[in-house]
């Protein structure tokens, strides 16, 4: 039986040890549900380039960080 590696599995055994933990903590977090900081509506925020981050509920756009709206 095999590890379990999660979202960075698909690198396999490329990229080293570290690199891939740091790249699959950053993309786990990009892509758990967000809190809309304007109508505090979870479950419903997309990005949609990097740092810009939109509320599909209430129709807000705003800046945030590269991978976390916060």
């Amino acid at each position: 039986m095999g590890k379990v590696t999660g979202i960075a599995g698909r690198f396999g055994a490329r990229y080293g040890s570290t690199l891939r933990k740091k790249w699959k903590e950053i993309m786990e977090r990009r892509y758990q549900e967000h809190q809309c900081p304007y109508c505090k509506t979870s479950g419903k925020v997309i990005r949609l380039a990097s740092g810009i981050w939109y509320c599909k509920k209430c129709g807000t756009k705003w800046a945030g960080l590269a991978y976390t709206p916060y």
